[in-house]
């Protein structure tokens, strides 16, 4: 068999419910030699019985204590072979054809990333996870990255989800993107890297993707202090990242800043007060940030 076309990694973590219908998905595929990377993260589920009746079609990652999403996306990375890198969620499924045009749409011109649409079914209840996840024809044609971050942001239709989108990985390992482990909203951080380095990029318009939520997953859980935690850690990074890079870059960065420190002004209002004072901190080290509505209801809204 020749190298790999694509490597989908998939890090599963007590989703044995779901599973069945992910890999399938991911194994129906009509690109040519995909290899598929499963990292089974330390699941106490029926995650690990599920994956070993796949085990001669798939590479198998087994960790006994679970590291998170990020760590578990990093090891599959390590070992790798396809060209590009697709990474998908473990309760999710893809169109049979998702890869094949991504592939062929990279390659004919020669993109460090292409994204496409998906639409979001399962729990309605579950609340802010329901997002609206078209977005590929209003960005058409080969654009830079950074550029185009900018123009969603503005628009409101950035997205940080890498499972919308297909990488060349010769392009991740060039800048050295990978995960931050230890924090939640480690596809903000990965993505927004991803942005700012990106010099051709281009949308398939296309609703590939099928986004399962359910209320026990990480988007859908109670925003707490890891939420915090993990923007500011976002926040911070991309600042520093973005130090040397040009002002266009600098600017997409400040439009990042300002939109998550907008989703913890919405979002903050049930924390305790210590949580609440670290996120009005982190509004005024950033003043363009600032908004006064949201920032009342940070301050003024509480719990009933």
């Amino acid at each position: 068999m020749s190298a790999a076309t694509v490597s989908v990694i998939i890090p599963v973590y007590n989703t044995g419910e779901y599973l069945r219908e992910a890999l399938d998905s991911v194994l129906a595929q009509t690109l040519d030699n995909v290899e598929t990377i499963v990292v089974n993260d330390g699941s106490s589920d029926s995650s690990a019985a599920v994956i070993e009746e796949y085990r001669d079609r798939i590479t198998v990652i087994s960790k006994e204590k679970n590291a998170g999403q990020a760590a578990a996306r990093n090891d599959a990375m390590k070992i790798a072979g396809g060209k590009y890198i697709y990474f998908m969620d473990s309760d999710d499924w893809i169109e049979p054809e998702t890869l094949k045009c991504c592939y062929e749409l990279c390659e004919r011109d020669n993109l460090d990333f292409c994204f496409f649409d998906g639409v979001s079914f399962g729990e309605k209840e579950s609340g802010s996870g329901w997002q609206d996840y078209h977005r590929s024809a209003m960005y058409a044609g080969v654009r830079k990255g950074h550029e185009t971050m900018c123009e969603m942001l503005a628009d409101g239709k950035y997205r940080c989800t890498v499972c919308m989108s297909l990488f060349r990985a010769s392009f991740l390992n060039k800048y050295k993107l990978r995960f931050q482990s230890g924090i939640i909203h480690e596809d903000e951080l990965f993505s927004a890297l991803v942005y700012f380095n990106a010099n051709r990029i281009e949308s398939l318009e296309a609703e590939f993707y099928h986004r399962r939520l359910r209320g026990d997953s990480t988007m859908t859980r109670k925003f707490d202090r890891r939420n915090v935690d993990g923007y500011l850690t976002v926040v911070d990074s991309c600042i520093e990242y973005v130090r040397t890079f040009t002002p266009d870059a600098r600017r997409a960065c400040r439009l990042l800043v300002s939109t998550i420190m907008l989703s913890m002004m919405h979002n903050g209002y049930m924390l305790p007060f210590n949580e609440k004072k670290r996120i009005v901190k982190a509004v005024m080290k950033h003043p363009y940030s600032f908004r006064f509505k949201p920032f009342c209801i940070l301050l003024l809204k509480g719990k009933k």
